[in-house]
Formats: structure tokens, sequence, C-alpha cells
């Protein structure tokens, strides 16, 4: 069995927002069930989602019950006013709006916190990865928060400080992690965090040839060896690691990008079943199965 610990159900080649929002319930639950179908045919019945602004995650967790799955929902991603993150959820200013809306996540039952960190890696300049949103302080209250209710915190988090502060803070789980040290792969495994690096979305670009990143390819491959150094290093450090594919970001397909992440993997030099193996088993405890 596979477990894929991030995915985008809202964001895929069937929809788009306009769509969507114009879709009736009747509709909408006739596109889930497909995306849904497309991880079934991979033999992948647990998924955990990374949110998204349109509450799709949320509808998709109960479908799923339907489909003989188990679907993990943030209901939607926090992140801050002015920082990256629009598209995965809803902005907070301070302390007192995240309350505001940690009630409203609580009311809808999300089955983990979803913050944003930081912002994506830049695939025109190396080592750029944006601002990192939160101060330790901010980002500790929150964990704290959500531990309190017994909801596991995951972190998009790229770049050492963003990374360091998501450790710092105690997160359950640290999603992409690109552009890190090897301090910050000791610590993650120093506090049983678990790392989701996430290779498919720079991979597939590298392995399709893409024209749109032609001149970014240097840049995206750079990245991307690093990412995978870094995994080398990070099993010998004994991190727990788990694989999610990011599925819904440019060229990573629903179901089949687990399995793009797992040949991303195979370049690590670890065996197709040592992968799967850990797969399911840091999947299974990056879900709190």
């Amino acid at each position: 069995m596979l477990i894929d610990a991030h995915v985008h159900v809202a964001f895929n080649n069937l929809y788009n927002k306009k769509l969507w929002e114009a879709a009736s319930i009747d509709k909408k639950i006739k596109y889930i069930k497909e995306i849904l179908r497309r991880y079934k045919k991979y033999k992948i019945s647990i998924v955990r989602d990374g949110g998204d602004g349109l509450e799709v995650s949320k509808l998709a967790r109960e479908i799923a019950e339907t489909e003989g799955m188990i679907y993990k929902s943030p209901i939607y991603a926090i992140y801050k006013q002015g920082h990256y993150g629009a598209f995965l959820g809803k902005s907070i200013v301070d302390v007192n709006s995240f309350k505001k809306e940690f009630q409203i996540l609580l009311n809808n039952r999300l089955d983990h916190l979803k913050i944003v960190m930081t912002g994506m890696v830049s695939f025109k300049k190396y080592g750029e990865v944006g601002e990192t949103a939160f101060s330790i302080d901010e980002l500790k209250y929150m964990v704290e928060t959500a531990k309190y209710h017994n909801i596991p915190v995951m972190i998009h988090a790229n770049g050492e400080e963003g990374v360091k502060r998501a450790i710092e803070a105690g997160v359950d789980t640290i999603e992409h992690g690109y552009l890190i040290s090897e301090a910050e792969l000791y610590h993650m495994a120093e506090k049983s965090i678990i790392w989701i690096p996430t290779l498919a979305p720079l991979g597939n670009i590298l392995a399709s040839d893409d024209m749109r990143f032609q001149k970014e390819r240097d840049v995206i491959y750079r990245v991307y060896d690093g990412q995978i150094k870094n995994i080398e290093k990070a099993m010998k450090i004994g991190t727990k690691i788990a694989l999610g594919s990011d599925a819904g970001a440019y060229k990573v397909g629903h179901g089949s990008g687990l399995l793009d992440e797992i040949k991303h993997f195979e370049r690590t030099g670890l065996s197709r079943q040592k992968i799967e193996e850990m797969c399911f088993e840091n999947g299974a405890k990056a879900l709190k199965l």
C-alpha cells in the first residue's frame, strides 16, 4: 500500500477556479471522484492534502470515504498577509487573526494545520525562496495551539532560515525543505520531524525537457540535485522521510505523481522496495494513522 503525503486536489487538468465555482455540487463530486480514482488506479488509497483556497480538499475528504479511501485535509492553509500562499488558503496578520481562523478550522474538523512559512524555490536565481513569513514567536504560538487540540502541523518551508524556525517551533512535518544544510537534517532527526522532500515538481520538469523552463534548467537542476544529495545524507543521519508528490503542481499528475516521486527517489541509490516501505511506514506516521 502506498501513501501520498502531499497533494493538492484543487489543482488538476479537469477544472480551474472559474469552472469549480460555477459547478453544481453534483459536478464537483464528479470531478473529485475522477481524481480520487486516479489514485486508486495506482493502489494509493491514503492521501494527505496540502490545502487550497477553495476548500476543495474538505469535500474530497467526504467523498473519499465513499471510495474506500483515507483522505486528510487541512481545510485550507494559513499564510501571512502580503506573502506567498494566497492560492493555498487564507491569510492572517497576527496572532489574534490566527485565533479566529483556527476556530473556523476546528469547527470544520481539520486533520492537520498547514502553515506556509516561505515562498517557492526560485527557478531564476539559485538560493532564493522568498521571505520567511512568520517570526519564531508567531510560529510557536500556532504550533502550540494546534498541539493543545491534538492537531499535527505540516509546514511549507524552504531555505535554512525558514526550516530552522519550523524545527525550533516543533512542527510535525516539513514540506519541500529545499536548499537546507546538513544541520537542519540533524535537527529534524533529533526532534523526530518527518521530512517530505517533494522531488517530482522539479524532477518532472527536468525529465520532460520542458520548453517552458529552458532558460531556468540549470538552476532547476542545481536545486534538484542538491535535494537528492540531502536525501542521501538524511538517510545516513536517520532523518525520517515520507513521500509526497505535490500532485497538482506543474507536470505532476494525481496518482501518477507518486510513482514519479518513487523514480526520483531511486536516484539516491535506495531500492524500490525500501522506498515503498518508507513511503508507507513514514507516511502513516506523518498522517498520524
